[in-house]
């Protein structure tokens, strides 16, 4: 038991204990931010070796100790970040069980994966909610003919197709009418953003930013682009006078720091806190449950429903939130308090990304 202990015990405890501690790195490489999405897995793993490690006598030295010590912290930095998402603490987002027909907004977000021809089993989950706002992620040519299908249901359309391999897709359908709608290349010329005011049946309006930054393609490559597109949009609606909802694959977890400083900053509600984990990737790998999809909002607007649909062929799952548009919902719920530093640092991550964007030009 001893030699099982020495040779694979601690090795692994000490290899968990590494990756957990590393993302306290402040640094855009992927390869360290990427080590903030497992913290589910990595905290199960953890308890267990730790508490192999103490009942196969592993407090009988010195380094032992120091080893336990720092398993326990790395243990307690998960517990941390995942707790919103895993206990039974208040919701950021209230829930409302009534709204006007007129005032709701019924919004479905699905990440179809360039490669995935299962248009008819997406098409199902469309027919089954009957969204009123449709937000397509990594289509393409192909998709974009199979999305004419829905053009009754969802008349109102915007849409980019990429030309080049190294692009993403994006489609927007809706119910209702969009104005000031545009699309834009904010730190590079792949990666779209959607943004479009919504004007619901009432005659209120809804500012929507679909988004979908670059996702982690080598481990030396930067967040930098990601962490820009999230906080430049934070920035955008962070005084705006119409309530606003930002929604898509962020490829970004619930708990990253760039996710809690985007809600911060832009007085956004996030409502998987108090509900819970509902991971959307991998689809076909429950060992790598991840929250990458998102659809956070302003408190002018209440939560009726958000679930996770079934899969249908992609490594994301589709998305579904049901919003009220309540202005008056502000004061019964608040979005998390702006940090000190947060306009400084996002202001500085935007910067060095437009440094970085005017030198891929040259």
């Amino acid at each position: 038991m001893r030699r099982l202990h020495r040779w694979l015990i601690l090795p692994l405890l000490l290899v968990f204990t590494a990756a957990s501690l590393i993302p306290f790195i402040e640094s855009n490489a992927w390869w360290i931010r990427y080590l903030d999405y497992p913290r589910l897995q990595f905290a199960l793993v953890l308890a267990a070796l730790i508490g192999l490690h103490l009942l196969l006598g592993g407090l009988r030295r010195m380094m032992n100790w120091i080893v336990t010590v720092l398993a326990g912290v790395a243990l307690a930095s998960h517990v941390y970040y995942l707790y919103p998402y895993v206990l039974p603490v208040e919701e950021s987002a209230r829930s409302v069980a009534a709204c006007p027909e007129d005032s709701r907004l019924k919004l479905l977000i699905a990440n179809v994966k360039e490669a995935n021809e299962h248009a008819e089993r997406l098409f199902q989950i469309v027919q089954d909610t009957d969204p009123d706002l449709f937000l397509v992620m990594e289509t393409d040519a192909w998709w974009d003919r199979q999305l004419d299908g829905l053009n009754d249901r969802l008349p109102h359309r915007v849409q980019y197709i990429p030309r080049q391999a190294e692009s993403y897709g994006m489609h927007l359908l809706s119910r209702y009418p969009l104005h000031d709608t545009r699309i834009r290349f904010r730190f590079d010329e792949h990666t779209p953003a959607i943004n479009t005011r919504v004007r619901l049946p009432s005659g209120e309006s809804i500012d929507f930013h679909g988004l979908h930054p670059r996702p982690p393609l080598y481990w030396s490559q930067s967040t930098l682009l990601r962490d820009a597109q999230l906080l430049a949009t934070a920035l955008d609606v962070r005084d705006g006078d119409t309530p606003a909802v930002l929604a898509g694959d962020f490829n970004a977890v619930a708990w990253e720091s760039t996710f809690r400083r985007t809600l911060r900053i832009g007085k956004l509600l996030d409502p998987r806190v108090g509900r819970g984990f509902y991971p959307t990737y991998d689809a076909h790998n429950p060992v790598i449950a991840w929250p990458l999809d998102q659809v956070i909002f302003q408190d002018g607007l209440g939560l009726m429903n958000f679930e996770r649909m079934p899969e249908f062929g992609s490594d994301h799952y589709p998305m579904l939130a049901e919003l009220c548009h309540r202005p008056e919902l502000a004061s019964q719920q608040a979005a998390p308090m702006l940090a000190e530093d947060d306009l400084r640092e996002a202001k500085a991550t935007i910067e060095r990304a437009e440094v970085q964007k005017q030198a891929a030009k040259r």
